[in-house]
């Protein structure tokens, strides 16, 4: 059953419940990304206190809660256009049927993770990214596309990530990166054994690592780790055409890390890249 159905099925209300049950309704765009504390303090009751009405309606907790509003946000999503994430057409569709198709697919995939993300994770990653001393991209098929367009804009903040993977030594990379250094993992499923026995190794030393994934199911969060996820209705081991909305949605997330980053010194990353522009018009670079 749906979170809104959960919620206007539910039985013996207290008015602090009732007040986080209007709220709910009324801004469900925004509890995907909300905190306990502020959804709490925008209802007038306590972190208990939402926590309780999280378990009464069956959840079992307030994270829970914010992942079923998640699937609430998709399902509207869905029946404003529904496509087939896996088969987004037919053999007999029109060339316009298609194209229509692949354009409601795109934007619904970005709409979802925009309402799955953490805006304070997103801040955390930039910053994890920033202050990195070297960056190491790990990510496999699609996902080292996604990996590569990344670091295509990052050179844009004078900032050249290695693609770990790119010489199929990353047993000698990984060996060198220190905890001063920080590596992104892409890779939807997560399901690589290779990649959990070098998070682990790097767990170990230290190193920040951030992984963006689509598996709900990532329990791991240390101080090191950060993950993000971002599900969309794909058959992770079936048959489809193509990884079309994962990795609309992960090219959207990195985009939206670039900007973020690319914001964190607006004037000077603009004038740098004004002035690298003016060079590369005059004949004087070689």
């Amino acid at each position: 059953m749906a979170l809104l159905e959960r919620l206007d099925q539910q039985p013996d209300l207290t008015d602090n419940e009732k007040r986080i049950k209007t709220y709910i309704e009324s801004h469900l765009t925004d509890i995907p990304a909300i905190t306990v504390e502020q959804l709490a303090a925008d209802t007038y009751t306590s972190h208990s206190a939402i926590v309780r009405l999280a378990k009464k309606l069956g959840y079992g907790g307030f994270r829970e809660l914010k992942l079923a509003a998640s699937d609430s946000l998709t399902q509207q999503l869905v029946s404003l256009g529904a496509v087939d994430a896996n088969f987004p057409f037919n053999p007999t569709d029109s060339v316009t049927t298609i194209a229509k198709n692949m354009a409601n697919l795109t934007s619904i995939a970005i709409k979802r993770a925009q309402a799955q993300i953490d805006p304070r994770q997103l801040e955390q990653a930039a910053q994890r990214l920033l202050d990195a001393k070297r960056l190491f991209f790990f990510g496999r098929g699609d996902s080292q596309i996604r990996a590569r367009s990344f670091q295509n804009k990052l050179i844009k903040l004078d900032i050249f990530p290695v693609i770990a993977e790119e010489y199929v030594d990353e047993k000698w990379v990984v060996s060198n990166i220190h905890k001063t250094d920080c590596v992104l993992f892409i890779s939807y499923g997560a399901n690589i054994p290779e990649y959990t026995q070098i998070m682990a190794f790097l767990e170990k030393k230290q190193v920040p690592t951030i992984l963006l994934t689509g598996n709900r199911q990532i329990k791991v969060r240390t101080k090191n780790k950060l993950t993000i996820v971002s599900t969309q209705d794909e058959n992770e081991n079936e048959s489809k055409i193509g990884t079309f909305a994962s990795q609309i949605a992960f090219e959207y997330i990195l985009d939206t890390l670039f900007s973020i980053m690319y914001g964190h010194a607006y004037t000077k990353n603009l004038l740098n890249q004004r002035q690298t522009q003016e060079l590369l018009n005059t004949d004087d670079l070689f």
